[in-house]
């Protein structure tokens, strides 16, 4: 079993981290979905542990890919930031093209979960600029072989109390 924090749209900002430490727990790694990775080796110390980045439309300069495919446990999880593949059509053609079951993508800074088709779509949020009433936000997943389980976490505590979202995809 692994347990991945997914970050998206810091923007130059990880204070509402300080929101979130507790409940995101030991995690394994961390994964962010672009605009601003310099943001990623401080966001990684502070949760004490590694991480694997996309760039997104705010990082131009940046080294890291647009994409990548993370093979765990059995399953292949495709990072993007999103700006190329809009909506949720283009995202699951997207990772049908790449053989993917979980797709983790951010830009709109609207945080979400769903299945389509048995992909998961995976929308962190954003953790500095929310585009939601629901507040800053990130998501976790869970991986073993048998499932993926993704729950979305906000800053405010009221909220993420009252609007927990888990959703298991089984093979």
């Amino acid at each position: 079993m692994a347990r991945i924090g997914v970050f998206s749209d810091t923007h130059g900002s990880i204070e509402n981290l300080r929101y979130l430490t507790d409940r995101l727990g030991q995690l394994d790694s961390l994964f962010h979905l672009g605009d601003c990775v310099e943001d990623v080796p401080m966001l990684a110390a502070r949760l004490n542990t590694g991480f694997v980045s996309v760039r997104g439309n705010c990082d131009p300069w940046a080294e890291a890919p647009l994409q990548q495919i993370i093979p765990w446990h059995g399953h292949r999880i495709l990072l993007l930031h999103g700006h190329t593949h809009m909506g949720r059509l283009s995202l699951y053609d997207k990772a049908k093209a790449e053989q993917c079951d979980v797709v983790c993508s951010g830009h709109t800074h609207v945080a979400s979960v769903e299945e389509y088709d048995g992909v998961l779509l995976i929308n962190p949020g954003s953790l500095s600029r929310p585009r939601s009433a629901k507040g800053p936000s990130c998501a976790v997943l869970t991986v073993t072989e048998e499932s993926v389980d993704a729950e979305l976490l906000y800053c405010n505590s009221e909220v993420s109390k009252s609007l927990p979202f888990r959703h298991t995809l089984l093979d």
